[in-house]
């Protein structure tokens, strides 16, 4: 069986290369993915898949470089730094042309093989600012 950090990086590449098909394979069908910085949390695979469909057509040139990696016999700590141009519509925004650059932490919880829940947190109020959408910035 792959070891849960394995899975962890599998998903992280399928992100970067923008793979929603990888990330969804990896992923059990009932998976959850909770965005803390912006409730609710994404129920099952394909609700998680249509939220980074929607921040890979706001962020087409989005990556995440992996700092640090913990990891236990069935979860996986992650640390990245997430960076990409918000060139199109997210989330009811337009698209300001602005950089966002800021570091994620996502744990994921890995059950048989396959993860099973996924917890970002991030800063919200960095990214709002750095979109541009904050006065003064």
């Amino acid at each position: 069986m792959t070891e849960p950090v394995e899975i962890a990086k599998k998903w992280i590449d399928a992100m970067n290369k923008h793979d929603v098909d990888q990330m969804n394979a990896l992923s059990w069908e009932d998976a959850v993915g909770d965005e803390v910085a912006d409730p609710p949390p994404a129920e099952g695979r394909d609700a998680i898949a249509k939220s980074y469909r929607e921040l890979f057509h706001g962020f087409p040139d989005c990556q995440a470089e992996i700092l640090n990696v913990f990891s236990g016999p069935d979860q996986v700590l992650a640390e990245v730094r997430w960076y990409g141009t918000n060139k199109a519509d997210f989330r009811g925004t337009p698209a300001t042309g602005k950089v966002v650059d800021i570091r994620i932490a996502y744990i994921f919880k890995i059950d048989e093989g396959k993860i099973r829940r996924i917890t970002e947190y991030y800063d919200g109020a960095a990214v709002v600012d750095q979109m541009g959408l904050t006065e003064g910035s």
